[in-house]
């Protein structure tokens, strides 16, 4: 399995502070049955934003750490960028995930809907594709508990299937990609964004998933109640 969301590289942002809690995090998410991480350190101008070249040596450290002590997980480079009005300027220099042409992008609960629109349009223009962090998070997405959201299920054609009218519609139909945290549909980070993500998977609305693994804690507490990781549909 591929982890698309993973903040392990150590000294980085709000992840780990040293690597052995590093590679205690990449043992615990290979024993889960995990073979590559996505490195995606925060990018928020101000307060994680660190450059790419750290983010690169960070990554190769940590594979050689793993290499090592012989844990068999491939770690790759990436960046979960913030969406606000620094982010053309650190898309100058672009670091998507590992080969692809996937920028992940989080979008932020206050973000205007035609801005949004208009980012990914740009990303999208410049040969890149952009994949929405854990959008079932995002107050643009998430639905109430009647069902709805303008955003999400209901736009101009009343008749719309979930996902087909709104910003998500419109993200879908210039090719986004959307990454939904496993945790979101445990209902982690509480019911209304489980409900969403548990909605977005029933209408096979995600593309990727990921941990969003911040510490050893957070992936050995998820994992303890599980003993199989929610299907990834990859």
């Amino acid at each position: 399995m591929i982890d698309f969301h993973s903040h392990i590289l150590p000294g980085i942002d709000d992840g780990p502070e040293t690597v052995d809690e590093s590679i205690a995090m990449a043992a615990a998410l290979h024993k889960a049955g995990f073979t590559t991480i996505y490195c995606t350190p925060h990018l928020m101008k101000g307060c994680y934003d660190v450059d790419n070249r750290t983010v690169l040596s960070a990554v190769l450290s940590l594979q050689k750490k793993l290499n090592q002590e012989k844990i068999n997980v491939e770690v790759l480079p990436g960046r979960e960028y913030y969406l606000d009005e620094f982010l053309n300027q650190h898309l100058k220099h672009p670091l998507p995930l590992g080969k692809t042409k996937y920028i992940m992008v989080e979008i932020p609960n206050s973000t205007d809907e035609r801005f949004v629109k208009e980012t990914c349009f740009r990303i999208k223009c410049s040969g890149f594709i952009p994949m929405i962090a854990h959008p079932e998070r995002c107050r643009l997405f998430t639905l109430s508990a009647n069902g709805k959201n303008k955003f999400w299920r209901w736009g101009k054609n009343k008749h719309a299937q979930p996902g087909e009218d709104g910003l998500i519609g419109y993200l879908r139909e210039i090719g986004c990609a959307f990454q939904g945290n496993i945790g979101s549909l445990d209902g982690l980070y509480g019911k209304e964004v489980q409900r969403t993500a548990k909605s977005f998977k029933a209408h096979k609305l995600f593309t990727h998933y990921g941990t969003d693994a911040h510490s050893l804690e957070g992936i050995t507490n998820y994992f303890a109640r599980h003993q199989h990781v929610p299907m990834m549909n990859i």
